[in-house]
């Protein structure tokens, strides 16, 4: 609800929890997350950036942020998604601390007013401030640290002004914003990549073009263009610019209703375009919404400027991170495997007992084209998380790379063991061991998804019961209803 109903708004509560987390103001449980000797841990350097300190504990805040962002875009996580979300907190932090290093550098400060003004726009979109308060205490936050994390997101918004200076967006940018085509198109493709088959595609394309009218063109296009549109008559819908390649963009905005272009190459093949209806940036519907595609316009104009402002800054602070793990993936990432390597065996000196800290290591290995040290170690991973299904998966996988065959059908069948609901890995796990003509396991996991199957359909006969019962029910509440309402009736006749 609350989430909802913010993000109706051009400020986001997003943006502003995003700008929460990292000033540390949501969270105060995070030093007990860090187990024994919590207050010295959590106040261990994770990095440094340009001398200045960002601890664990800080850390463990954004960290979980990003987990619940990676929740969302995946709609579930693994422990392998824990390294990752770690790496993208670190990074958060470290612009953060750039970003906030400048705002006290150029001295940036907002009125109390300003907030309080913010906070009230805040409180005015419910429907009472009542509901307002309820809705903030159940993700615990306080009229105080909302009120913190606004005079952080106002920093950052003054900040982002003083970096982009002067915006002016033209008219000729706020009409185009605005404008849109619908368009229909025929495409012919050339039969081939050499000259003469695109000649022969244009030479096809300019005789279709001939014939065509307003009234034939979706009728041709049915019969003639290599197109999925070809089924609708080549309607392509509505669509604005930069949406299109520039070729097709540039001959559709040119054209008026019902006006046929001439053949027009795209890497495709060749075009021919018949616009069907313009919504041009003239009139009232045009006038009521210009200002608004202004402040978009220039919205992202200081976003931009202000990004190419950050990729300086971040290039040219002075980052050392000392977390190991999160200093391998970095190097991972960024292709330097010797690296990588190296510092994750320096995290496993430190957590010996974590399984997906060898399985990181394992795709290092594998990237390095070393088969053996990859499934060494994630033979480690999977003894150390037996419920994994994605890492008996992938050593799986590796074994039969290396043709171990008997142990890649038994790692293949576990996971298999662990995922009975996931249909999706049982017709992976199925293909794969088809694939290696281990017909036998494969026919294990074909009883798996013939199980999976029949509960489905168990279930929806369930259902259907369930929803014929009800309506069972309520028909026969109708029809008792009836006569007392013609008993009433008539007690009210006499």
């Amino acid at each position: 609800m609350f989430f909802r109903k913010m993000r109706k708004q051009t400020k986001t509560i997003v943006i502003i929890v995003c700008v929460a987390i990292l000033a540390g103001l949501l969270y105060t449980g995070g030093v007990a997350l860090f187990g024994g000797g919590a207050q010295q841990g959590a106040m261990a350097a994770v990095a440094k950036v340009n001398g200045k300190t960002i601890t664990y504990y800080e850390l463990q805040q954004v960290f979980f942020s990003e987990l619940q962002e990676l929740a969302q875009q995946k709609g579930s996580i693994s422990g392998r998604d824990y390294e990752v979300a770690r790496y993208r907190a670190l990074d958060a932090l470290i612009g953060r601390n750039l970003i906030f290093d400048e705002i006290q550098n150029r001295k940036i400060t907002v009125p109390e007013r300003e907030i309080n003004a913010e906070y009230e726009e805040l409180v005015n979109l419910f429907a009472s401030k009542e509901e307002f308060q309820e809705q903030i205490t159940a993700m615990g936050w306080t009229e105080r640290t909302l009120k913190n994390a606004l005079g952080e997101q106002l920093k950052v918004e003054k900040l982002q002004e003083q970096i982009a200076g002067d915006v002016a967006i033209s008219e000729e940018e706020i009409k185009s914003l605005y404008e849109e085509v619908k368009a229909s198109h025929i495409l012919i493709r050339p039969d081939g990549d050499g000259d003469e088959a695109w000649e022969a595609a244009r030479a096809e394309a300019e005789a279709l073009w001939a014939e065509l009218t307003p009234e034939n063109f979706a009728e041709l296009a049915q019969a003639h263009s290599d197109d999925l549109s070809a089924a609708n008559g080549g309607d392509l819908g509505f669509f604005k610019r930069g949406v299109m390649i520039s070729e097709f963009e540039e001959a559709a905005f040119a054209l008026q209703v019902n006006e046929i272009s001439k053949p027009i190459r795209s890497q495709f093949g060749y075009h021919i375009i018949m616009v069907t209806d313009r919504k041009d940036a003239a009139g009232e519907d045009f006038d009521a919404v210009r200002a608004d595609l202004e402040a978009q316009l220039k919205d992202a104009r200081i976003r931009e400027r202000f990004n190419e402002w950050y990729t300086e800054k971040r290039a040219a602070a002075n980052v050392e991170v000392i977390d190991h793990q999160i200093r391998a993936f970095q190097h991972r990432i960024n292709d330097e495997l010797e690296e990588a390597a190296h510092y994750y065996q320096l995290a496993l000196e430190e957590t010996p007992d974590d399984g997906y800290l060898y399985a990181s290591l394992g795709d290092v290995y594998y990237s390095m084209d070393n088969l053996d040290e990859a499934i060494a170690h994630y033979e480690k991973a999977v003894d150390m998380v037996p419920g994994d299904v994605t890492l008996f998966v992938d050593l799986g996988l590796l074994y039969r790379e290396v043709e171990r065959y008997d142990e890649a059908a038994a790692a293949l069948v576990k996971a298999s063991d662990l995922a009975p609901n996931d249909i999706y890995t049982q017709l992976v796990l199925y293909n794969y061991l088809l694939d290696m003509e281990r017909t036998e396991e494969a026919e294990l996991v074909a009883e798996k998804i013939t199980a999976y199957q029949e509960r489905q359909a168990e279930l929806q006969k369930q259902l259907l019961e369930a929803q014929g019962e009800e309506a069972e029910a309520e028909a026969e509440a109708e029809d008792e209803a009836e006569p007392a309402t013609e008993v009433e009736a008539a007690e009210t006749e006499d």
